[in-house]
């Protein structure tokens, strides 16, 4: 042992922190530290309780120290722990329940239809907000506006439920296809259809309209045609606000909007047309709905409201995979959190007044009746849950204390402390003042990276100051990773400030730890990957033996998979990985989440992309979920910087980055620009877009989709109309199409000739036998 080891081992205050490296050897220091404390201090091998999170660990402290020591010190996971005091002071012990699915299932299946309350909140939730979270002045940039309005499918509850059927003819093979889902271009008019569809209302969205338009390029088509019987109207629904404003648009732009405003009130005038109109947000703040409840009834609409027990049946029956058993996972995740966070019954009036969101608002109102639901199933059936465990035993603690009973302990040590929830944080600090006991946290904050299982990372960084007082020591020796790579992996976390500062050292040297390692991900990236990545295999075999281990780390599962589908690699038993080119290799795969605590000989990290499923992730939880979950906002991606500090330090030689020339991670970027990474010249070097299709008249992001009033797919801007109605056909010359000035229905597409190659304009009724047109123009390069 080094001598920062032995000074952890020596130190004796109430509270002590221990802030180990990767591979620093805690596992080491934490038996030493029981052995000198039986054999130095005199404590009862029994007075000392050891926690670790994973049976992983625990099985590797108690080799160490039960089986080696011989010392009966009692090493547990905090659940162990928990629930070993709930059967010791409950008059009937219970059942570990491993069936929460079941019971939600059950509610929200069958025992809903004894709740009318209840399904009505659910049938408006699913119809009104799910998957729809925020509306667009929620957004902090333009940037980000644009990955949701991109990337995002607007399905409305007609079309989820089945009952959306269109017959589209192609405009060029004039063939019939036959669309079943109906799909919005944003959350405001999602709500506004289910508004339509569960008030009984028919509606057509985008429907042409009826007249034609004077000198109109497009076809003119209103966000909502709305009928009942003889009696019919337009919605359009703006996304400026009743006064005007938009923060997502220009100056420019907005009066742009204006005067498309303006031209829509002449148009339907003039044609003698009722025209609606809604806005995003209103000067009174009441929401979207209730004004547009007003609106159609002071045009003589009659509102019949569908029976919300019909509705409901029907979304269990039809929608079943796209609404119910979606939602149980998620209302099983919340609540898992929710208790993780330390929260009781009483939990969700806090919650309330944390948030002024309607989404948010209803979903507690639910989640509470749920909750209620789940625990009483837990009582009647005695059983208990994981999260229970660890909040029942911080009760019993009490119990304990008020009946003025005895625990054992003098030391609790805790394992992977940077891991801790606020649940068990309480737990500790409550046993740790009824029995005196000192508490020793070991861990890393360079490594808390499950944030989304509660962890929280300022319970770490703060223990000494939430403790009330201690001491805290580092380990900074590590024997697995070089020097060299251990400098540019700290110097990569520590941009983070928030981080606590040490510097490693190790004795191992090793010339260019990094290595990048590109692939052209143009054309077949996942092909172009595999094959790079048998090609680094290779390399690892020629220096370090078909022995040595090799470590495919990806940021998900199913970045193996995707490289399984190339047929370059086949799938062992376990993690064990077979490669075809290199059958003999030693290879294995996990995600850097999995392989945390592990080390191999090499790693190969696998996806190295930018993007929202690349490295680091750019998934947005749900605003739901971060009421219950810790979120780190001390710097962008702050956890998946930890993360990918993690995959980083894996290693006990080199690591391989694959990278992407396109569209190579941010990460990846920063460690070739900050350490001076030997790279090819034709790497991306600047920051992706990853909308690589942009609308050339106003920047937004293009859509690809069937539209159906055109009979084409096209690539079609996802601004408003209003401000930029660009569409086009082809996805490399990218000209807007436009009605064609010698026929009636056709339209100006962009074409190429086979002789010669230029691209020019031509009538998408040249193959039209009935009604052809042989009308062009040409395109200036």
């Amino acid at each position: 042992m080094d001598d920062e080891q032995r000074r952890a081992v020596i130190t004796d205050d109430d509270h002590c922190l221990l802030v180990a490296g990767a591979g620093a050897g805690k596992t080491t220091t934490m038996a030493a530290k029981v052995k000198y404390l039986v054999e130095k201090k005199g404590v009862l091998p029994e007075e000392i309780i050891v926690i670790s999170y994973t049976n992983k660990a625990i099985g590797e402290l108690k080799d160490r120290i039960n089986r080696c020591l011989q010392l009966p010190a009692k090493v547990c996971t905090f659940h162990s722990f928990a629930f070993e005091i709930v059967k010791q002071f409950s008059t009937e012990p219970p059942e570990i329940n491993f069936s929460s699915y079941q019971i939600v299932f059950e509610m929200l299946e069958k025992a809903v239809y004894h709740n009318k309350p209840l399904m009505r909140n659910l049938v408006l939730f699913m119809g009104y907000y799910f998957d729809l979270s925020e509306d667009v002045f929620k957004y902090d940039s333009l940037e980000q506006y644009h990955m949701m309005k991109a990337a995002h499918d607007y399905e409305t509850l007609k079309s989820g439920l089945g009952e959306y059927i269109s017959k589209v003819q192609y405009q060029r093979s004039k063939q019939i296809k036959t669309i079943t889902g109906e799909y919005l271009r944003s959350i405001q008019e999602v709500q506004i259809a289910n508004f339509l569809y569960l008030n009984g209302l028919d509606y057509q969205y985008e429907r042409v309209y009826d007249h034609d338009i004077y000198g109109a390029k497009k076809k003119y088509t209103p966000d909502f045609f709305i009928s009942q019987g003889e009696h019919t109207a337009y919605l359009e629904h703006y996304s400026l606000t009743e006064s005007g404003y938009s923060n997502l648009l220009t100056p420019q732009q907005i009066a742009k909007y204006k005067k498309g405003i303006r031209d829509k009130r002449e148009t339907h005038k003039r044609n003698k047309t009722t025209l609606l109109e809604t806005w995003s947000l209103y000067n009174d703040r009441r929401p979207l709905l209730e004004h547009l409840k007003e609106i159609l009834e002071s045009e003589g609409f009659i509102l019949k409201p569908r029976a919300f027990d019909e509705v409901y049946k029907k979304i269990v029956e039809t929608g079943k995979d796209k609404y119910v058993i979606k939602l149980i996972y998620f209302m099983m995740n919340f609540i898992e959190q929710f208790k993780t966070s330390g929260y009781d019954e009483g939990g969700f009036e806090i919650l309330r007044k944390r948030t002024d969101n309607p989404r948010t608002l209803l979903f507690l109102d639910i989640a509470e009746q749920v909750y209620n639901y789940y625990q009483n199933s837990l009582k009647e059936r005695n059983e208990i849950d994981f999260a229970d465990m660890t909040n029942d035993a911080h009760f019993y603690l009490q119990e304990i204390e008020r009946q003025h009973l005895e625990l054992p302990y003098k030391y609790i040590i805790i394992d992977e402390f940077q891991d801790i929830a606020r649940q068990r944080f309480n737990l500790t600090k409550r046993l740790s003042e009824i029995t005196r006991a000192k508490v020793v946290a070991v861990g890393d904050d360079w490594q808390s990276i499950y944030a989304f299982a509660g962890s929280d990372i300022s319970l770490f960084t703060r223990f000494i100051e939430l403790m009330g007082s201690g001491t805290e020591l580092k380990i900074t020796h590590t024997y697995r990773n070089s020097q060299e790579l251990i400098d540019i992996a700290g110097g990569f976390i520590q941009k983070n400030s928030e981080q606590i500062r040490k510097q490693l050292v190790s004795p191992k040297h090793l010339e260019e730890p990094v290595i990048i390692i590109p692939f052209d991900d143009s054309f077949k990236p996942m092909v172009a990957l595999s094959k790079a990545v048998e090609n680094v295999i290779g390399e690892i075999l020629a220096e370090y033996g078909e022995k040595s281990s090799i470590l495919l780390i990806g940021r998900y599962n199913y970045d193996m998979y995707k490289l399984f589908n190339t047929g370059a690699f086949t799938q062992l038993a376990g993690i064990k990985v077979n490669c075809r080119k290199h059958p003999h290799a030693n290879i294995s795969f996990m995600t850097a989440h999995s392989a945390k605590g592990l080390g191999y000989d090499n790693v190969i990290l696998i996806n190295m992309f930018e993007g929202k499923f690349g490295f680091p992730c750019q998934l947005e939880d749900d605003p739901i979920m971060k009421l219950v979950t810790y979120e780190d906002k001390s710097m962008p991606f702050a956890e998946e910087r930890r993360l990918f500090y993690v995959a980083l330090t894996r290693t006990k030689n080199r690591v391989y980055i694959m990278a992407p020339k396109n569209k190579p991670s941010r990460f990846l970027v920063e460690l070739i620009k900050d350490y001076n990474l030997p790279h090819p010249d034709d790497l991306n070097m600047q920051t992706v877009d990853l909308f690589n299709l942009r609308c050339p008249i106003c920047n937004f992001p293009l859509k690809y989709e069937l539209n159906k009033n055109y009979g084409l797919s096209l690539y079609i801007c996802t601004n408003d109309p209003e401000v930029c109605d660009f569409m086009t056909n082809d996805r490399i010359n990218r000209h807007d199409i436009f009605k064609c000035p010698k026929c009636e229905d056709g339209y100006m597409i962009i074409k190429k000739s086979p002789k010669n190659g230029l691209i020019f304009y031509g009538c998408t009724n040249f193959f039209n036998e009935d009604n052809k047109c042989s009308f062009s123009l040409s395109i200036k390069s």
